[in-house]
């Protein structure tokens, strides 16, 4: 037996970091025998561990609300629900900014919620109806549309088989672990903690962190971990379960998969005798070709709603100004940046080629001087609102981006507030004196 070192102890205690503490391992094992007791061991071994990739999820995806409406439709049907019709709402603006009642759940611990469950009805026939809503910005990243249409799936599932608790927080971690349970678990692990970017209207790009449920990645990871170990899966089968997962992720469910051992998950999920499953459905069975809803018209257009309402019809109805001013510093940088920017390629970059530096800074400050004069006869007529900038004909009456209503001009954008305050100063006087 190895002696155990301060490095060895080190090394252990890093991999340990890897895991959720022992007393969560317990819970994530627990809760997935409870929905073995209560829905029946077959969805956990024998349902299929999807992948984001066209062989699972081969519907068309114009970014839209029928693509929507496909993709919750498919994940339904894996789940067991493929009798119940969708209703989807996809959401323009933000929730700070809409005033109808979206039925969206509030965030508790900062997750990302994109889709959401909103209810459930029957139709005049009977037939029972899921709503949904989801947010229109998401529909941009169709990688992480996915995972939130399953997690939201996850919630329809457990409230169409009585499976909900009262407990808000408590809920929230089922249904994280119900995904895991439905085979959803590679695309909602994955989708728990990752880094994405958006580009902030520059030539840059902000990063944040991107999260979906309420369940640490690790904790995610040691329970998908737990799945494919009661499965039985080859090292094949469990690499690419891997490879589907976001390095951080990988590492998380490799060290659990060192430290379930398969015998003793069978016992303690409460799963019968592998010997006695059912043998699995084909993936061809599984994945089949599902019927157009009735109310959608498959050779229409499809209208990707992706514009960034932050900007796109801001401000219709409010009031904005033209903001007039010469056009001499713009015309000025236009003709003399080039020269610069191409004399100092053609001094530093060209061998044989003399050309002095001082002559390429001349010419530029004498076409920047020409540019002055120039733009002096031209006017620049730009949107007063700081997140637009259009540029407007001297006839408009309405910003064609952002939809705001011109009500005047001035000669700089720091004039907006002042003006904005003097127009209704101007409004409550009318108003005032009106009868």
């Amino acid at each position: 037996m190895a002696a155990t070192t301060p490095e060895t102890q080190g090394a252990r205690a890093d991999e340990d970091m890897l895991l959720p503490p022992l007393e969560v391992q317990a819970w994530v094992i627990g809760e997935l025998a409870a929905l073995v007791r209560e829905r029946g061991y077959e969805p956990l071994v024998n349902a299929p561990l999807l992948e984001p990739s066209a062989t699972f999820f081969p519907d068309r995806w114009a970014g839209g609300e029928a693509s929507v409406r496909r993709l919750l439709r498919r994940l339904l049907h894996y789940a067991g629900m493929g009798d119940h019709e969708v209703e989807v709402t996809v959401y323009e603006d933000g929730p700070e900014r809409r005033a109808e009642d979206d039925g969206k759940p509030t965030p508790l611990r900062g997750e990302d919620v994109d889709i959401w469950w909103k209810g459930q009805v029957r139709d005049p026939s009977g037939r029972p109806r899921v709503r949904f809503g989801a947010e229109a910005a998401a529909l941009r990243d169709p990688a992480g549309v996915v995972a939130a249409a399953a997690r939201a799936v996850a919630r329809a599932y457990r409230q169409d088989h009585g499976l909900s608790t009262v407990d808000r927080a408590r809920e929230e971690r089922l249904v994280d672990l119900t995904t895991i349970f439905l085979g959803f678990g590679a695309l909602t692990t994955d989708a728990a903690h990752r880094h994405v970017s958006k580009a902030d209207g520059s030539f840059r790009s902000k990063g944040r962190v991107a999260r979906l449920g309420v369940t640490p990645p690790q904790v995610m990871a040691f329970a998908l971990a737990a799945q494919a170990r009661a499965r039985g899966l080859e090292r094949a089968g469990l690499r690419r379960i891997a490879g589907l997962l976001r390095p951080n992720q990988a590492a998380f469910f490799r060290r659990a998969l060192e430290v379930i051992d398969e015998d003793e998950i069978l016992d303690r999920l409460g799963l019968p005798d592998p010997e006695s499953w059912a043998a699995p459905a084909s993936i061809r069975s599984l994945i089949p070709t599902l019927a157009d809803d009735a109310s959608e018209d498959v050779e229409a257009p499809e209208a990707a709603v992706v514009a960034d309402r932050g900007v796109i019809g801001m401000n219709a109805g409010k009031p904005v100004f033209r903001v007039e001013r010469s056009a001499a510093l713009r015309v000025a940088k236009l003709l003399a940046l080039p020269v610069v920017m191409l004399g100092g390629v053609v001094v530093r970059g060209f061998k044989g080629v003399e050309l002095p530096m001082q002559w390429v800074v001349l010419a530029a400050a004498a076409l920047g001087i020409v540019g002055l004069a120039l733009g002096r006869l031209l006017r620049d007529r730009r949107c007063s609102e700081p997140k637009c900038g259009q540029v407007l004909s001297p006839e408009a009456t309405t910003c064609p981006r952002c939809g705001g209503t011109i009500m005047g001009v001035i000669s700089h954008p720091r004039e907006r507030l002042a003006a904005e305050e003097a127009l209704r100063r101007s409004g409550a006087e009318r108003g005032d004196a009106a009868p």
